[in-house]
């Protein structure tokens, strides 16, 4: 039941870009440094400083009055020009919108080329305040393809639906001391069972030891990444022009 008639290789799973676990993607000031950018769903506005402090211009999005931003619209239908922005930030917003992949094609738009598309996306986490679209990480690589974009970096494995469901149920108990202990164990055991999937590839499929380690550490990657309640990422418009 549910095997489907396709035999998918870890590789086809796996996104086409660099993965980082338990680790944060980037320095929000470094990105942003003498840019202009465009933050969408800004809420009050916690970018701003970070991007004003390094030079950059933000221009902030909020489909309603009374927030930090300074233009009212929604992600769907950005009120700006084409080619616009160096930086479009979307900080726990894309699960919010009811068409992600209308506002998506919006980011494109106004992102200049050579542009970067970078933020935090929920994956499994449950329902939460209105949430729609949780994009898995092939969500985010097929839907930057299909707008002239490319998933280049991707960070997951610092905390997991698991975790997140746990402090979720018991609330209001203080759960969420224990995330980052209960998060630990996970990890740990994926470790352990990327380990015994080397041992299997030397010893049942014969594999040499540089394509077992190679293997097994794409597992890990992988299996944290499924798991994830989230993730951060960096996307790149016209990705020619980022391999240059």
């Amino acid at each position: 039941m549910g095997a489907g008639v396709r035999k998918l290789t870890l590789e086809d799973q796996a996104p086409n870009c660099e993965i980082f676990i338990n680790t944060s993607l980037y320095k929000l000031e470094e990105l942003t440094a003498g840019k202009n950018v465009v933050d969408i769903g800004c809420g009050y506005g916690k970018h701003r400083t970070v991007v004003e402090a390094a030079g950059g211009k933000w221009t902030g999005v909020e489909p309603f009055e009374g927030g930090a931003h300074t233009v009212v619209g929604d992600a769907e239908n950005l009120p700006f020009e084409n080619n616009v922005f160096d930086v479009v930030i979307m900080d726990a917003v894309l699960e919010h919108i009811p068409d992600a992949a209308k506002a998506i094609s919006e980011v494109s738009r106004v992102l200049k080329p050579g542009g970067i598309f970078i933020g935090y996306v929920a994956f499994m986490e449950c329902f939460h305040e209105i949430s729609y679209s949780h994009l898995s990480f092939k969500a985010l690589e097929h839907f930057s393809n299909k707008n002239d974009m490319k998933l280049v970096k991707i960070a997951g494995g610092g905390r997991f639906g698991i975790d997140y469901h746990m402090r979720v149920l018991f609330y209001p108990l203080p759960f969420n001391f224990l995330r980052g202990f209960v998060a630990w164990q996970i990890r740990t055991c994926i470790k352990l069972k990327s380990w015994v999937a080397y041992l299997g590839l030397r010893v049942k499929r014969k594999m040499n030891h540089n394509d077992a380690v190679a293997k097994a550490k794409l597992y890990f990657k992988v299996e944290c990444l499924r798991q994830s309640n989230g993730f951060q990422y960096i996307i790149v418009k016209n990705s020619n022009l980022f391999q240059q």
